[in-house]
């Protein structure tokens, strides 16, 4: 079935796609790897009901904002039905933060964003969780895992009996960073007889920036609703070559499906084709003005990297300096390049109609637009920070303030130009996904 990836012993899940963009790539490419059957389903479909048909939602990172824009009324409501009669949901930082009770969200657990004044707002990389070992998602697992988190929020609300920990932040790993400060340098540099001046440099950054923050607080829950359940995680368990993270995923899908199944009445099969049942391919024409954009953004890439703006961290992920967007430039170019790679595998070389012209030209002149005031941006950004600290969304100059607006608009989640771009880059790629089975590996 088209946009199904099927092994008979196991049941389909519903992934979630909107406004996920790398995310959403990369829970795609591991669900491949490890041969777990999915469909992509978008806000539309599960308007119309389609999420009926499955026993677990999946909803990877992203802006909660966005996502509830791309749900609307209808879709927020099915998405509340299904948990009660029985469903499972599964959502991981962004997708996590999606089911919780600060706006914007589904208010599905009654536990809370913690405020950015009491959190660890700029963690990435490596942590130990402490598990719940008697839980079945430990099942054949060490009670203590290495997982990977990118700059997740934290939970914030009384535990209760109808939510409770599944696991715990224990310590920080090796590559573990908060801002551009790699943590176990600055411990190797105390044990040496030297001093970590926290205090400092919190007050120079102007954010919290102590580890401890993080530490024994709960990095995923578990919650009942009506005959349903959620599992919300902070610890992106489908990071890439993350071989513990892919087996808590494996034991935790098998789990709600399991608790659904119990719950649910017998799903009705077959599933339903999404509602681009039959997605229009791209031409030779399309190809290459997304090609052109492609080598747009990674010029812009390079452009960084020859500033020490940033480097690759991950094949999918930049690592930035603080105070620029540097997410959403690692984004455009992962995306692109993603959309470039499997596209070109289905394009239609022989045929005249090229139905993806007009929004691949528009994707290529918004790119260069966009390019082209970014490297403006940066420079200024740079400059800025010679004489005093840059913050991401704080004012900084008339310059930088009006660059900032076009092209990412006021707020921290995307907007402006980005905004445009993203949101026609991502329905591309969900139309080359549902048509394309291969796998595609994350690399830039």
């Amino acid at each position: 079935m088209e946009g199904m990836h099927e092994r008979r012993d196991m049941t389909p899940l519903a992934l979630f796609w909107d406004q996920s963009l790398v995310w959403g790539l990369v829970f795609w490419e591991t669900l491949q790897k490890l041969a777990i059957p999915f469909t992509l389903l978008t806000g539309k479909d599960i308007a119309e009901g389609r999420l009926a048909h499955y026993r677990v939602l999946v909803v990877p990172g992203g802006w909660a904002s966005h996502k509830m824009k791309a749900l609307g009324k209808q879709g927020r409501e099915e998405i509340d039905r299904f948990i009660l009669r029985g469903g499972s949901y599964l959502g991981f930082c962004g997708g996590a933060g999606l089911a919780l009770s600060s706006p914007p969200s589904l208010s599905l657990v009654p536990l809370e964003r913690m405020p950015l004044s009491e959190r660890l707002p700029s963690a990435s990389g490596g942590v130990l969780v402490q598990g719940d070992s008697d839980h079945p998602a430990w099942r054949g697992l060490p009670e203590q895992l290495p997982l990977s988190i990118w700059w997740p929020s934290q939970f914030s609300g009384a535990l209760t009996a109808s939510v409770r920990p599944l696991a715990t932040y224990a310590a920080t790993g090796e590559d573990f960073m908060v801002a551009d400060l790699p943590v176990s340098d600055l411990t190797l540099a105390a044990e040496e007889g030297g001093s970590t001046p926290w205090d400092a440099l919190e007050a120079a950054y102007g954010i919290n920036l102590k580890p401890e923050r993080l530490l024994g607080h709960p990095a995923i829950i578990e919650a009942t609703r009506g005959r349903g359940r959620l599992i919300l995680s902070y610890p992106h368990m489908e990071t890439p070559e993350d071989r513990w993270g892919h087996a808590l995923l494996r034991n935790v899908l098998t789990y709600l499906d399991d608790k659904a199944s119990d719950a649910l009445l017998p799903l009705p099969a077959p599933p339903p084709a999404p509602g681009n049942a039959s997605p229009s391919l791209p031409g030779r024409g399309s190809m290459e003005s997304l090609m052109r954009a492609r080598d747009a953004a990674d010029d812009l890439i390079r452009f960084g990297e020859r500033h020490l703006l940033w480097t690759w961290r991950r094949p999918w992920l930049l690592h930035w300096k603080r105070g620029i967007r540097g997410l959403e430039y690692g984004t455009l170019a992962v995306t692109l390049k993603a959309l470039v790679e499997m596209g070109g595998r289905i394009a239609n070389e022989a045929g005249a109609f090229d139905p993806w012209r007009e929004e691949a030209d528009r994707i290529e002149r918004n790119i260069l637009e966009f390019c082209r005031l970014a490297r403006r941006l940066l420079i200024e950004e740079k400059l800025a920070g010679l004489t005093g600290t840059v913050s991401k969304l704080g004012s900084v100059n008339k310059v930088v303030d009006g660059l900032r607006q076009q092209l990412f608009g006021g707020s921290m989640s995307h907007g402006g130009l980005s905004g445009e771009l993203f949101n026609a880059i991502d329905t591309l790629l969900l139309q080359v996904l549902r048509f394309l089975p291969g796998n595609i590996r994350m690399k830039h």
